[in-house]
């Protein structure tokens, strides 16, 4: 009795499974979806055509003379408005130089490129306001890896000042930034390239403060803070 309910149910496997068919395969007639397939809705997918535009074309041009909020275009490339930390560079250009990947050759470079290291005080201040719109809520204000996805079940968030985020180049950082890794997404079409390694350079900021001690301050700075206790 009991090989035959597995047999019997055996056949049916077979049977549901070549009913019901396999994604991808080729066959003359509508396959059966059990469940609405999440690859028919109704959207337009790019490159696609529209019978609903005169033009044939799901993809639609921006208004002419349009760019996004807080932008301006410089050359063929969009440059953050008002925030432009070296003037004639940056923007989201997509040059083969280190300023724009991260990289010398095959291998990550080390170092703020330097006409950005000359701002000083002023690109930790634009890298800490790009930080806290972007990296904050999932890496925390510190950069402890607490931000406020945690609560909501994302705990794969690495601590960006643990050793194994120090021991990286820059150029790796502003890669990861650029590209993603993991569950964190690509923010490289959204944060222009100056504001990327400005967020970089915050990074190594947070990294210092996180090890720092009181002996390695200034001692109207030590005096400062006993004062306050």
């Amino acid at each position: 009795m009991l090989k035959a309910s597995f047999g019997a149910l055996i056949i049916l496997a077979v049977v549901g499974i070549g009913f019901a068919g396999f994604r991808g395969d080729k066959m003359g007639h509508t396959p059966v979806e059990w469940f609405n397939d999440m690859a028919h809705q109704p959207k337009y997918e790019p490159q696609h055509r529209s019978d609903f535009f005169n033009d044939s074309r799901a993809a639609r041009l921006p208004v002419a003379g349009t760019v996004p909020v807080g932008f301006n275009l410089k050359g063929r490339y969009f440059q953050t408005e008002g925030n432009n930390l070296v003037n004639g560079m940056g923007g989201f250009s997509n040059q083969p130089d280190y300023y724009n990947t991260g990289r010398m050759g095959d291998v990550y470079g080390d170092g703020i490129p330097d006409a950005l290291a000359a701002r000083g005080v002023e690109l930790l201040v634009r890298g800490q306001q790009r930080y806290d719109i972007y990296c904050g809520i999932c890496h925390g204000a510190a950069g402890q890896g607490n931000g406020v996805v945690k609560s909501f079940g994302l705990a794969t968030v690495r601590p960006l000042v643990d050793d194994l985020l120090r021991a990286q180049p820059d150029g790796q950082i502003y890669n990861t930034i650029s590209h993603g890794k993991n569950t964190m997404g690509a923010y490289g079409p959204v944060i222009a390239v100056e504001d990327r390694w400005a967020i970089v350079a915050y990074v190594r900021a947070l990294q210092t403060a996180a090890s720092a001690k009181l002996a390695d301050l200034p001692e109207a700075e030590q005096k400062k803070l006993q004062e306050q206790k």
